[in-house]
């Protein structure tokens, strides 16, 4: 094990991984991980290319100039940073890509659409493994700094997605354009420097913007290291920096979070968790409680719930405000709605978060109905955690009560979708979308088959075939 100088920052630590991990050595099953990861945020893009927030980053984009790298699901050709925006955006249109626990984040919804954005402009000279090597390592870095800050960090009122996330884009795109470890320690200090998100967007169009910005601050932050652009070494731990200005005292910080850092890895000790509800992932276990109590009630006529009682630990509720939504957006962060929703239906799926979803009057009056309470969690430092579960409770107009907890929800850690159930959503995601079957099977093909290794003009030919949506 090589011995590090005690004086050096975490950004050079970071760097140095970044740039000198051997290739080649990265486990089989995280490679295969890594492609799932990256099929089930194609489901999600295909699933967001009409969505409002979308069609305005494009439009955005399009105002800005013309490029040579394909949006998927569009007709439209951008500057890779623009089309890193866009997809980004895409991706987390309706909240329902993947995360992680202890960053409290949504990585594929950034790595996935800097790396195809960035790799488009160098696909014949790069393989599948290439692009999931990028990704592994941007996600690596995630999980570390996630370890060194959270869950005060985010408690705080910062959005992770924004944060932290842009310093894995800029790990994957350093990774996968092979920066040297000076370039690369520059580019993650200036990626600093390009944006911070609050969790007070959450409801609006901001949010997932948010991660079609981290995408795009990647990107921009590693061609300006390449182009000789230098930056502090000391913007992660150092006396003004991120775990000083942005996270209390009491929060790990790096120099423990860097511990081992290439000889462990966080997708085996956090895992990847996956998502089947399109909302805030505060509301899953809701939504899966509330799913409980309609099969265990044999699908009640919703007129006959007098009313329903949640209770959720009090920095989850704080960051789902809305009862009654309004707007599509804010319907994504009303913990009320979702229950509501899954009460009514059984389920819980993206058509109920449209301006036509939402005029259902029966699941707008029980959402009125329905209170959501806040709880002292347990440990306010553990992330959803499974010692101390979210309640449902069912008051029916005949006097009877029945409550759901629910420690892990779908999706979870430990309760993973697995493949089968990734392809599933994603076959769902593109069925909903209009994707002919015919394509969305040999995009599924080219993208399972990443981790074999092959050239990436394969994925970029399926990926064009996708028809752009008739408006």
């Amino acid at each position: 094990m090589k011995t590090r100088p005690p004086s050096e920052s975490a950004v050079s630590r970071v760097a140095e991984f970044i740039a000198t991990h051997p290739r080649g050595s990265v486990d089989v099953g995280h490679l295969a991980r890594a492609a799932d990861a990256v099929l089930d945020t194609f489901g999600c893009m295909l699933l967001g290319r009409d969505a409002p927030v979308t069609l305005s980053a494009l439009e955005a984009s399009r105002n800005w100039g013309r490029g040579d790298v394909p949006v998927l699901g569009t007709e439209a050709f951008l500057p890779s940073p623009s089309a890193a925006l866009v997809g980004g955006a895409a991706a987390h249109a309706f909240d329902l890509d993947d995360y992680t626990l202890i960053a409290n984040d949504h990585p594929s919804a950034v790595l996935v659409p800097a790396l195809l954005s960035e790799a488009a402009r160098g696909a014949t000279d790069l393989n599948g493994r290439d692009l999931l090597d990028a990704y592994l390592i941007g996600l690596e870095v995630i999980f570390r700094a996630g370890e060194a800050v959270n869950m005060g960090h985010y408690n705080r009122g910062w959005h992770t997605t924004s944060t932290l996330d842009s310093l894995g884009a800029t790990a994957a795109i350093a990774r996968l354009n092979r920066l040297t470890a000076k370039e690369t320690a520059s580019a993650l200090s200036l990626t600093t420097s390009l944006g911070g998100g609050f969790v007070s967007q959450f409801g609006t169009m901001a949010k997932p913007l948010h991660a079609g910005i981290s995408a795009k601050a990647g990107i921009i932050a590693c061609g300006l290291a390449q182009s000789g652009a230098s930056a502090s070494r000391h913007v992660l731990d150092g006396p003004v920096s991120l775990a000083t200005l942005m996270a209390p005292s009491n929060v790990p910080g790096f120099e423990t979070a860097l511990e081992g850092i290439g000889e462990t890895w966080g997708l085996d000790r956090f895992g990847l968790g996956a998502k089947l509800y399109p909302s805030c992932g505060y509301t899953h276990r809701t939504i899966d409680g509330a799913i409980e109590l309609r099969q265990r009630l044999e699908g009640p006529d919703i007129d006959t719930i007098a009313e329903v009682e949640l209770s959720l630990p009090d920095f989850h509720l704080a960051i789902l405000p809305y009862g009654v939504p309004q707007t599509s957006d804010e319907a994504l962060f009303s913990a009320p709605w979702c229950a509501s929703v899954a009460l009514a239906t059984g389920a819980c799926t993206s058509a109920d978060f449209t301006p036509e979803g939402l005029l259902r009057h029966d699941i707008r009056a029980l959402t009125a109905r329905t209170e959501a309470r806040a709880r002292t969690p347990r440990n306010p430092a553990i992330n959803l955690d499974p010692n101390d579960p979210d309640r449902v409770t069912v008051v029916m107009r005949d006097g009877r009560r029945e409550t759901a907890e629910i420690d892990l929800w779908t999706g979870a850690p430990g309760r993973d979708l697995g493949r089968d159930g990734l392809i599933a959503k994603f076959r769902d995601n593109c069925s909903v979308a209009g994707i002919k079957e015919q394509q969305a099977d040999r995009l599924e093909s080219a993208t399972l088959e990443l981790a074999e290794g092959g050239p990436l003009a394969g994925l970029y030919r399926s990926m064009a075939e996708i028809d752009p949506p008739v408006r």
